[in-house]
């Protein structure tokens, strides 16, 4: 065998006997040492015997070999290093090594070899492992008597560097050598080498001693920067018609790729390499595999699937998932994703000038990494990594130009040409006064020359500074329109009615102005229907009313309810105050106002209703009651003072407690009486002038009890369906304190109401979009849009689309709209070749491409042939010969021949020499061109198709002809030669059709009377119009006053028929495309017409029309330019697109095309996304001018590009930055006056004074406040310390003595005292005083007791925290000893504090920030209670 080896087998035959011989003495002498390979003794040579002392002798530290030339610095005993040696491996990575000797002996201090890495190129694909070519060098060699074939053991922890192998087919594992050659990996895995037995680290550079790793993306020593990270999940959801599903597309280079589905899904892999190979790979059990040159490890759990594969992948793999069973799936990805594309700088351009200084730029370009080649920009923006490159700029020809040239010199301080530049033109007039406009200015390229001279120039030369903006929007604010106020109620309560409401032109500021469209104002008056019937209720008997004076008391009062103007609303009378006799009843009248939207009433202050209030009391009589001793009394002593008055006043009991408890008031009730009947009777008999005053006495002083309080009702939870409000109850004492619930005696008031319980009106119902049909050349996706109406009871009702108001969203949509890879398609298989026993099936295969329309387009062979193609002929088994059933020969026979017409419509529009066309399609074409009509068939023999014409066989002329293949050739088309349409198709004509043939054929011939009619009329026959009679009609030389309906009505004594066609003249597709400009910053809905440059916000939807219109009606299809159509967009029934929610990837130009017969037309709309942002605007002005407090504030504005400022909402996206706050105006400041407040007048009536105190101070900047001498302030301008006030006139009347009081008084305190009034003027006798001022001549006889004053609490909150609002307070009538209520009008009406006001909080804008840095002394401090500090500390207070 040694005989038939190479000499490099030889050689290494003998290097691995050797090794076992040492082996083998080494198992017989425990002494013996193994030789290192490259052991040196002290001459320099290498040592024989193995068994002598000079072996220890060697000196080798693989540790710091590779430290050699500090070793030199160290130690100058040492000879020169030889060169290097042959490398041990050719490919893979081997060492090579370099000896010294030492000079002076055994003295020398470091090692005398030293290693380096070689050959680190990769070895053939076809190479043997190096590991296993040393282990396989021992199959020829005996051990322990037996040949064995001998395989490498990797990975050995224990011995790394020894040479283990394993007899193959058995367990046998044995070292046949302690070392490997040098350059063997340390494990299969890494690149670490074995060294002289030992294993050295080696990085990815291949260098010994490295610690160079590769990066994620595989790049050596690199930063991760060549490859971006993708992870995440998709969850499946099965349909029936769902079976596979593309998951992840991981592209080639990928590396560290983990997919792993958990569920019943199938994982699989399809493969496509650079070349175009396509491939499907799917294991059905776990283990290791290679699909397209790439390592797969495949991991099979019972509801878990995992690839793992190392990478790079070596093709573009898709990752999908196979259904089996009707579960949902989840699928996690993870892999380094390598960045394909990125920029090149460009070579600069030539430069500006030839000689006097000038400047050249460069640009960037997007290069695809894999293929070498430059591609569109769009390419490298997939990555965010990828920045395009800024255009360089350098000077350039700096040399100074000859003088002859007519250039000056250029001198140093003007070597820099000046750059070129943007100019731009004034900005247009916007294009709407309202609504939202466009201006436009355009832009110009221009360079300043030599001589000062602008000049345009191109484009490309400023493209290194950006472009200006060259449209923004104006008028933003909408245009004027009409608004509608509520419905009325409707002016029936039963039957048919109408109802009423206001609509008004309202304009963006909210003001009620014109403008509006008159034709657009909305309808005022409806009809409306009340589903009650009517009908005429039945006659009550009258009841006599006991007392005259009652009539007007009982009357109904027409009820009153809020309404969207403040109202005042009555509350229901109360119980009348006495049992018998003359009594009151007493009601509240509040202001109140109702909130159209929440259908809530809120109540506010009487001020802010208008007209006259209602009253809250009227007298009442339930029964008379007995006379009573004081009641005689009184009227005796009243007949006393007048016998002649038969009508006066008396008290009759007090009016009911004003409060249950804690101390309230009752007024005593004064009625009219008949002084003989002692009978109540209208207040207008007695005299008004003698009415006894109003009295009133405390009651109910006991203290209340806890009670419960409620607070107001919440928002409605929802508008519509059924709602929850809630609200607070709780328990408390009199004095606001809170009180166990307990406490509270009586029931708990309920904490939640229902609210809005009304059906919602039908709307529509969108579910999500299903999976696409397919994942190329076109598909389709679903989606259920239903009417429903959520009713009451929480339940959904299914409607008709009729209710629903508004456009009914698409429920359809196309997807995977991108052209299919070439795929090889196949026939029908033919029948088989025998008719009994075994035979063979053949197909035919066609190269085709499914495109993005979802038309199949043929292709060339040459484009399928990399493809694995599916098989195109089987074998097929009949009945055994001799033993077919009598059914089965019946049923090859019935299977007969078969045309596979197609049904078309062909219109020709322009002149063709030829045109071919497949039987069954209707074609309209001109004179003079030549026609191929194909026939294909299936199971007939072709060459004996047979063709005809009008029921007559068509024979070979000089004009038809047949083909092999049974096509129909007609050369040179004339006009007899036109196909006939037959009645009940459309025909369609262009300028250029010659005759039109209408046939009215009979299902069956017979005769009958045919009549032709146009349009309803009788036809009559000329010379355009030929009718034969015989159901045929001709139209010569027809254009547009042709068109209409032609009706052909047949009749015969069987019966007649009417059949009709429309004549058509075929126009081609027109866009009625609109440009505009529109600019919608408000989010919504926008609709648009195609042709439009638009710029919407943001999450706004957006709707483009495209209005078309041709004959036939053309064919409506969308594209983008440069990407495909989002997820987001949806494609209309009426052509229409739909963009909702608008993102970044929306922007872009869209492209409607309108596609007919005759051709097709193109518009395009351009989408711009109005991009938002915030930034600090500029600073107030300084809060003060000296002082400490002084401030300055930078608050956040919202602006878009152009730098307009817009509504704070278009930047809710965005995080809101802080407002800017600095001190300003530090400083101390100048000595002035201050002043104190005015003190109250020194007189309560006639003329007096007011003061105050006017102090000189000086204000620091550190916040303290200095007392100064007046003469530091200028006393020139030193305010007033006092001025003149003036009260009411003292009174002029003057009281003469008065009687003495007669008695006690009525009731409590009711005996007046009568004063008799003289008039006096205080300077003389003079009479010339005013009636209407004459004090009253009667009053309480207590007159200190019975006086009372008004008393105000204090103001309650503001109602809103910011902006205007109201605050109102208590204002009672007072005892003025007791403080305890009265009656109102014992109290002077006119000098009644106000019970309400207006409140003005801090601006609803300003930010909530403190000011100053000393607030956290202010809320340790408890100083937010002070407006000052509470402004200035808004933040920190709010927090506390």
């Amino acid at each position: 065998m040694a005989s038939r080896k190479s000499p490099w087998w030889l050689l290494m035959w003998l290097v691995f006997m050797h090794s076992a011989l040492l082996q083998t003495t080494a198992e017989k002498s425990p002494g013996a040492y193994f030789l290192p390979e490259f052991a040196l003794s002290p001459q320099g040579s290498f040592l024989e015997d193995t068994t002598g002392e000079q072996f220890l002798t060697y000196r080798y530290d693989d540790q710091t070999s590779r430290n050699t030339r500090s070793d030199e610095e160290k130690d100058s005993n040492w000879d020169a290093w030889g060169d290097w040696s042959d490398c041990s491996r050719t490919c893979g990575g081997g060492a090579s090594y370099s000896l010294r000797r030492c000079l002076t002996g055994r003295n020398c201090e470091g090692q005398n070899i030293r290693y380096k890495t070689c050959s680190n190129h990769d070895c053939p694909p076809d190479a043997e492992d190096f590991r296993a070519q040393q282990c396989s060098a021992y199959n020829d060699v005996q051990y322990q008597g037996r040949y064995y074939e001998w395989l490498p053991q990797y990975n050995d922890p224990a011995a790394p560097c020894a040479l283990r192998c394993q007899a193959r087919g058995q367990n046998l594992v044995v070292e046949l050598a302690p070392k490997v050659l040098d350059g063997t990996r340390c494990t299969a895995d890494s690149l670490d080498m074995c060294i002289s037995g030992i294993c050295q680290a080696v990085g990815c550079d291949r260098q010994l001693g490295s610690n160079a790793k590769e990066d994620n993306c595989g790049v050596c020593a690199g930063d991760g920067a060549t490859c971006r990270l993708v992870r995440g999940q998709s969850k499946s959801h099965v349909s029936p018609e769902k079976r596979e599903e593309n998951v992840i597309a991981v592209p080639l280079g990928s590396r560290s790729v983990r997919i792993t589905v958990k569920g019943p899904a199938h994982l699989f892999i399809e493969s496509k390499t650079l070349q175009g190979s396509k491939g499907e790979h799917s294991f059905n059990s776990p283990g290791v595999f290679v699909v397209e040159n790439t390592t797969v490890e495949f991991q099979k759990g019972s509801e878990r699937q995992t690839f793992k594969i190392p990478g790079p992948l070596m093709a573009d793999f898709i990752f999908k998932t196979r259904y089996t069973v009707a579960k949902d799936s989840v699928v996690q990805f993870f892999f380094y994703q390598p960045i394909s594309h990125q920029w090149r700088q460009t070579d600069f351009f030539p430069c500006t000038v030839t000689c006097g200084g000038g400047y050249q730029l460069n640009s960037a370009e997007c290069v695809d990494i894999r293929l070498k080649r430059v591609v569109p920009d769009h390419y490298c923006h997939y990555y965010p990594e990828n920045v395009k490159p800024k255009p360089k700029l350098k000077e350039c020809s700096m040399d100074p130009c000859p003088s002859s040239d007519g250039f000056k010199e250029i001198m140093p301080y003007d070597h820099f040409q000046p750059l070129p530049r943007w100019e731009h033109n004034p900005w247009t007039a916007c294009s709407v006064s309202c609504g939202g406009g466009i201006q436009r200015r355009t832009f110009v390229c221009v360079e300043e020359s030599m001589h000062g001279e602008i000049l345009q120039v191109e484009e490309w030369k400023c493209m290194y500074a950006p472009k200006p903006k060259v449209m923004q929007t104006c008028n933003l604010f909408d245009c004027p329109k009409w608004i509608a106020m509520e419905w009325s109620q409707c002016t029936v309560t039963c039957g048919r009615g109408l109802r009423y409401r206001v609509v008004l032109c309202i304009n963006h500021r909210g003001q009620h102005v014109g403008g509006c469209n008159p034709q657009l104002k909305l309808h005022i008056k409806e009809e409306c229907i009340i589903p009650i019937p009517c009908y005429k209720p039945k006659e009550k008997s009258p009841v006599e009313a006991k007392l005259p004076w009652l009539k007007q008391a009982q009357e109904l009062e027409e009820t009153r309810i809020a309404t969207e103007e403040p109202t005042f609303v009555p509350e229901p009378w109360s119980a009348c105050s006495a049992t018998c006799g003359p009594g009151v009843q007493v009601r509240e009248v509040k202001c109140r106002v109702l909130l159209t939207f929440t259908q809530t009433e809120t109540e506010l202050p009487e001020e802010e209703c208008e007209g006259p209030r209602l009253p809250t009391e009227r007298p009442c009589l339930l029964q008379p009651c007995d006379e009573s001793p004081a009641v005689r009394e009184l009227a005796a002593s009243l007949q006393e003072q007048d016998s002649e008055t038969t009508y006066d006043w008396e008290y009759a009991g007090f009016t009911p407690c004003t409060a249950t408890c804690l101390g309230g008031h009752q007024e005593a009730i004064a009625v009219c009486l008949h002084l003989q009947t002692q009978q109540t009777v209208n207040d207008t008999l007695c005299d008004m002038v003698h009415r006894p005053p109003a009295m009133s006495q405390a009651c109910n002083t006991e203290p209340c009890p806890p009670r419960w309080h409620m607070g107001s009702w919440g928002p409605c939870s929802a508008t519509c369906g059924v709602g929850i409000q809630t609200r607070e109850v709780y328990c408390l004492h009199p004095g606001e304190s809170p009180s166990p619930p307990e406490e509270c005696r009586d029931e708990k008031p309920h904490a939640l109401q229902a609210c809005n319980q009304f059906d919602c009106p039908p709307s529509w119902h969108i579910e999500e979009w299903q999976q696409c049909s397919r994942t190329c050349g076109g598909g389709t996706q679903n989606r259920r849009v239903t009417c429903r109406q959520l009713l009451t009871d929480g339940s959904f009702l299914n409607l008709s689309e009729e209710l629903c108001q508004g456009p009914k969203a698409s429920s359809r949509k196309s997807c995977a709209r991108t052209d299919c890879p070439p795929h090889w398609t196949v026939g029908d298989w033919s029948k088989c070749s025998v008719s009994c026993g075994v035979g063979t099936q053949r197909r035919q295969q066609m190269c085709q491409k499914l495109t993005a329309k979802g038309r199949r387009v043929p292709l060339s062979e040459t484009l399928c042939r990399h493809l694995s193609g599916p098989p195109l002929v089987r074998s097929c088994q009949m009945p055994v010969c001799g033993k077919m059933k009598p059914e089965m020969k019946a049923r090859v026979r019935e299977q007969g021949p078969q045309i596979l017409g197609v049904q078309r419509v062909y219109i020709q529009t322009r002149e063709e020499k030829r045109i071919n066309l497949t039987v069954g399609s209707r074609a309209y074409l001109l004179p003079n061109t030549s026609v191929i009509i194909k026939c294909p068939v299936r199971r007939f023999q072709k060459s004996r198709i047979q063709w005809e014409k009008d029921g007559r066989c068509l024979q070979n002329s000089k004009r038809l002809g047949f083909t092999k293949s049974g096509s129909l050739k007609i050369h040179s088309l004339a006009a007899l030669d036109i196909v006939n349409s037959r009645i009940g198709n459309t025909v369609y004509i262009t300028r250029r059709t010659e005759v039109i043939n209408i046939l009215c054929e009979l299902v069956s011939p017979s005769e009958a009377t045919y009549t032709w009619t146009k349009d309803g009329a009788l036809l009559q026959p000329s010379e355009k119009v030929i009718l034969d009679g015989m159901g045929k009609m001709q139209i010569r030389k027809p254009t547009k006053k042709d068109q209409g309906i032609y009706g052909c009505a047949v009749a015969n004594h069987l019966g007649s028929d009417v059949e009709s066609s429309s004549v058509l003249y075929a126009e081609a597709p027109v866009i009625l495309s609109v440009g505009r400009n529109i600019t919608r910053p408000e989010r919504g809905h926008l609709s648009i017409v195609i042709g439009s440059f638009v710029e919407a916000p943001l999450q706004a939807n957006v709707t483009i029309q495209c209005p078309v219109k041709g004959v036939p009606q053309p064919n409506v299809t969308w594209l983008k330019k440069g990407g495909s159509l989002s997820d987001n967009i949806s494609l209309l029934f009426n052509g229409s697109l739909l963009l909702q929610n608008l993102s970044l990837e929306n922007e872009g130009t869209y492209v409607c095309t309108a596609t007919n017969a005759l051709g097709k037309a193109m518009a395009t709309s351009v989408l711009h996304l109005l991009e938002t942002f915030w930034e600090l605007g500029n600073w107030t002005h300084c809060s003060a001018t000296c002082g400490h407090l002084g401030a300055q504030v930078q608050r956040p504005q919202c602006l878009m590009a152009n730098g307009q400022e817009v509504s704070e909402a278009f930047c809710d996206q965005l995080r809101k930055p802080q407002a800017a706050f600095q001190p300003c105006n530090i400083q101390d400041c100048p000595p002035r006056w201050l002043t104190g407040a005015w003190s109250e007048c020194s007189v309560s009536c006639g003329e007096g004074f007011r003061s105050r105190q006017v102090t000189c101070k000086r204000t620091r900047a550190n916040g303290t406040v200095q007392a100064l001498p007046p003469r530091v302030c200028i006393l020139r301008d030193r305010p007033l310390g006092r001025r003149p006030c003036s009260s009411h006139p003292c009174v002029q009347g003057l009281f003469e003595q008065g009687n003495q009081c007669p008695g006690r008084c009525l009731g409590r305190i009711v005996r007046m005292q009568q004063h008799h009034i003289i008039c006096q003027h205080p300077n003389s006798s003079e009479s010339g005083c005013d009636d209407k001022k004459r004090p009253i001549v009667q009053k309480n006889c207590l007159l200190g007791a019975c006086d009372a004053c008004w008393r105000a609490g204090p103001w309650k909150p503001c109602t809103t925290a910011c902006g205007r609002g109201f605050q109102s307070r208590k204002v009672d009538c007072v005892h003025p000893g007791s403080c305890k209520p009265v009656t109102k009008t014992r109290c002077a009406p006119g000098k009644k504090p106000a019970s309400w006001q207006h409140c003005l909080g801090p601006s609803c804008d300003r930010d909530c920030t403190d000011t100053t840095h000393y607030c956290t002394f202010v809320k340790h401090l408890h100083l937010c209670s002070l407006d000052h500090y509470k402004r200035r500390c808004c933040q920190s207070c709010q927090e506390g």
